[in-house]
């Protein structure tokens, strides 16, 4: 077998070949994203499942799908050395350039740089150890107390009215939330519930370990009705089946039944173990059956 046309991606994060048995927590996000974008309220998502789930490829195919209905997106990921702050500026300094390249009104977008501006001396934002400057006056009093759960809701909202100034709409997708402080988390669920509450168009689409909920619930008792809950588990062995399957015919081979059924035995509806035993299989087997309905396409 060639190992070049080996069409299986095993990998942190890497989106495998054909991404199977998600369609229903896909199918959330379009109407989210939706809905959302139609300026009425709908609930963001919290996705949470056990690490080589697939958790991070979901959100990556999630920014794709609000970029393809012209949201503008900020991924990030967080981490245990890098505050929320740290993290969210310099995206959101970004995002506001952006929208200031569009043409139209400009109000809403210099409020929010000046308001940034504001946010980012009160946290005192730096990046690469270097001040994150914005070359604009800042706003006294929004979003410049220095309270995380004060400044975080205020700063936002003025970024989602910019996006509505535009005409557009924002989503914040933020994998391994669990990393976040409880002040972060509770800052982050407080400035989504003024999201909802003032219908702005700015979305939440975050990925988790399973303790996620709690620490939402932890964090802020009303985060059950702001947030759907998505569990991102195994594959069904029909899905796990049709993801081994799928890329090997897509490569004009195919694979034995049998094979099939000791990959998803023992992947146990892992993607990431169906990528590398999938992966391994195909740089170890000798040949390939040969795909006949592939093959009779070319004989015709």
């Amino acid at each position: 077998m060639d190992p070049i046309r080996n069409p299986f991606s095993p990998g942190a994060g890497s989106p495998p070949p054909e991404l199977v048995g998600r369609e229903a927590v896909l199918e959330q996000v379009r109407i989210l994203l939706a809905r959302v974008k139609q300026g009425k309220s709908e609930k963001s998502l919290l996705l949470t499942g056990l690490r080589g789930v697939g958790k991070t490829v979901l959100l990556t195919k999630m920014c794709d799908q609000a970029e393809a209905v012209g949201y503008h997106t900020i991924l990030i990921e967080a981490h245990e050395d890098k505050s929320l702050p740290v993290l969210l500026a310099p995206q959101l300094r970004n995002l506001l350039y952006k929208l200031d390249r569009m043409e139209g009104a400009k109000q809403q977008i210099r409020r929010g740089l000046a308001v940034l501006k504001s946010f980012i001396s009160s946290v005192k934002v730096t990046f690469d150890d270097m001040p994150l400057g914005l070359d604009i006056d800042p706003e006294q009093g929004t979003a410049d107390t220095g309270d995380l759960e004060l400044d975080l809701p205020d700063l936002l909202a003025v970024v989602a009215q910019a996006a509505a100034e535009r005409g557009t709409a924002v989503a914040l997708l933020i994998d391994e939330l669990q990393y976040f402080s409880e002040k972060e988390l509770s800052a982050l669920i407080m400035a989504m519930h003024r999201m909802q509450q003032r219908q702005l168009p700015l979305v939440l689409i975050g990925a988790g370990l399973p303790i996620l909920p709690r620490l939402a619930g932890d964090s802020k008792s009303y985060a059950e009705r702001l947030f759907s809950f998505p569990q991102i588990g195994a594959l069904e062995p029909a899905d796990a089946a049709r993801a081994i399957v799928g890329p090997v015919e897509t490569e004009g081979a195919a694979i034995e039944p049998a094979a099939v059924d000791a990959i998803v035995a023992m992947a146990q509806g892992y993607p990431y173990f169906i990528q590398e035993w999938g992966y391994q299989a195909w740089n170890g087997a000798e040949s390939s059956l040969p795909n006949l309905s592939r093959l009779n396409r070319l004989l015709e």
